[in-house]
């Protein structure tokens, strides 16, 4: 490894964009977990909520 501080410098500038990089792509595919989940609730919430509506029609005709 070099002593030049101006090489030092630029190995950990560019070490640290790497990495920051790195935790970008983390985060956004932990941001599209969650959409996907959050997309899914809202799914399962009509889902529900037609049933519920069905089995009260159901109970009212009945």
């Amino acid at each position: 490894m070099s002593d030049d501080p101006e090489i030092q410098r630029a190995v950990r500038r560019t070490v640290g964009i790497a990495a920051l990089r790195r935790i970008r792509r983390i985060v956004d595919a932990d941001n599209e977990l969650e959409a996907g989940k959050q997309r899914w609730a809202r799914r399962l919430s009509i889902l529900l909520i037609l049933a519920a509506v069905l089995a009260l029609a159901w109970i009212a005709i009945r």
